[in-house]
């Protein structure tokens, strides 16, 4: 079987769950059979685009995305198509013309990952076509206007005036920008969706939200450790952990959250708590260690040490779509975790069996402290949490759900071309003679 994966970044060295997702498919295509990769890399990646040792990947081809123009000419030149935003900023000149250069024509199966990367490509057709949503980017631009309409009351309660009333406009033009896009980004959806064979999200919420005939669940997963990580008592500094690639706005909001609005009322219950951060920062999220009990780490080589240090994870996200994979690495390291509705949205958990759930800072703030105490609170959820990782998130899980797909798609198309083929066409009755 001949199978092609294309990209919106290379999968390795793996700092984003996004490229956990694409080893796990690169490696379910090529236990299948030869697999090329082509990767639109964005322009801010440092690393060399390397293929580990022991990778079975036939061919790899890379191209730049230069950086977002995120200029007042180009969203007025957004206003007037009808593209969502992040799509009418996405553009890459060559790429069509240079896939086209590089890659076959007859692949046995496509996967393509984001519905961005399918345009910038020029929506290319090389074989039978997956196309992996992974986020609902319409649900999430909903989500994320909620939770600003939610601040923008308060910001108005508490400082009134004409810094208020200016504020408040801001605010309120975003969400309206913001509304004008969710509407984009569905038709967007729809659109792609109907150029492919088959659409794929990561949860059974995810495609009903979608709303297409053709989509399909390949969740994420996460490869089990040979040794859990997660320790059964406090340690003598209680620790929450909240990692991610903090450039991912969701991440970044979480994070402000978690130190403004949790972290005073946790402290008056657990006095000595520490913060930690690990992934790639901003400069809001550097700027939180003003608070002495929190620690920046930016990233890291490795997460099994930050994991084992790790008292309870935290996943503070008030807006979103798809799953977390640190939801996913915290239930297979058995480290509690607690979160809000929407962190823990798509993975069939259920607060107070694998985890705590709270969407507001005092409960939340209470839910933490009640892990960080110890006691018999913490040993129940690992167990559920862990459990139900081995049942549906294990890598090998999503490995077998691809390399089904593909075959599935495979085989209808070569039953189709076949019986295009042994079609017979009927000889022209002869003419009567004269």
């Amino acid at each position: 079987m001949k199978s092609l994966v294309i990209a919106p970044n290379f999968p390795w060295p793996t700092t984003l769950g996004s490229q956990l997702r694409l080893q796990s498919v690169i490696q379910a295509l090529a236990d299948l059979g030869e697999t090329d990769l082509f990767a639109v890399v964005p322009a801010r990646r440092q690393e060399p685009c390397d293929v580990p040792e022991g990778i079975p990947i036939h061919r790899v081809w890379t191209v730049t995305r230069p950086r977002p123009n995120l200029s007042l000419r180009r969203r007025v030149g957004w206003m007037m198509s009808d593209l969502p935003l992040e799509v009418s900023q996405d553009r890459v000149p060559d790429a069509p013309d240079l896939l086209r250069r590089c890659v076959d024509n007859d692949y046995d199966f496509v996967w393509v990952s984001t519905g961005p990367t399918f345009e910038v490509m020029g929506r290319p057709r090389l074989g039978p076509t997956v196309l992996d949503i992974d986020d609902l980017e319409d649900w999430k631009l909903l989500s994320r206007m909620a939770a600003t309409r939610a601040e923008s009351r308060g910001s108005l309660e508490r400082r009134g005036g004409i810094e208020g009333a200016l504020k408040s406009m801001r605010q309120r033009a975003a969400i309206e920008q913001a509304r004008i896009n969710a509407r984009r980004w569905r038709r967007y959806q729809h659109s792609v969706a109907a150029e492919v064979d088959r659409v794929v999200v990561c949860s059974g919420l995810d495609q009903r939200r979608l709303g297409v005939p053709n989509a399909v669940v390949v969740p994420n997963g996460y490869e089990p450790p040979q040794v859990p990580a997660g320790r059964e008592d406090v340690g003598a500094h209680p620790t929450v952990l909240f990692a991610g690639n903090f450039c991912y706005p969701p991440n970044s909001d979480g994070a402000v959250w978690l130190v403004s609005q949790v972290l005073p009322k946790l402290r008056k219950e657990i006095p000595d708590v520490q913060l930690r951060f690990v992934g790639e920062p901003t400069a809001t999220v550097s700027g939180l260690t003003s608070d002495p009990s929190v620690t920046v780490v930016g990233r890291v080589p490795a997460m099994a040490p930050e994991l084992a240090r790790a008292d309870v994870i935290a996943v503070p996200i008030r807006y979103g779509s798809g799953t977390r994979l640190k939801v996913l690495e915290a239930f297979a390291n058995r480290i509690p975790v607690v979160s809000t509705t929407i962190g823990a949205e798509g993975l069939g958990a259920e607060d107070r069996k694998q985890l705590l759930c709270a969407d507001d800072p005092t409960s939340f703030a209470r839910a933490c402290a009640q892990l960080l105490r110890g006691g018999q609170a913490r040993r129940p959820l690992v167990d559920a949490a862990q459990e139900l990782f081995l049942e549906r998130y294990q890598t090998s899980v999503v490995r077998s759900r691809v390399q089904d797909l593909a075959l599935e798609l495979a085989e209808a198309a070569t039953g189709s071309a076949h019986k295009e083929s042994d079609r017979v066409t009927p000889e022209p009755e002869s003419l009567p003679r004269t």
